[in-house]
């Protein structure tokens, strides 16, 4: 594994996992993950195509990164809406 892809993949995982803890939310963490790691994945190409070199460590964007992981979290939670009871 390239160790640019290192930083990006504990961002992907790690954003979902503290917002579910310090919320309760999103439920489904898998999808959560799924959808973070997408977003980790087009925000590292953006930073790649735009040139960027802010929050970047080493060849990672981990602004970019980050940014796209907590918008796919956040938008996973609201898409599940209220539990059912």
């Amino acid at each position: 594994m390239p160790p640019a892809l290192v930083p990006l993949a504990l961002v992907a995982i790690g954003i979902p996992a503290a917002l579910r803890a310090a919320v309760g939310r999103p439920r489904s963490l898998g999808a959560a993950w799924l959808l973070a790691l997408t977003a980790v994945a087009v925000a590292q190409a953006a930073g790649e195509l735009t040139g960027s070199r802010v929050g970047v460590l080493g060849d990672a964007q981990l602004l970019f990164a980050s940014v796209g992981a907590l918008l796919a979290a956040a938008g996973q939670s609201v898409a599940e809406g209220d539990a059912k009871r």
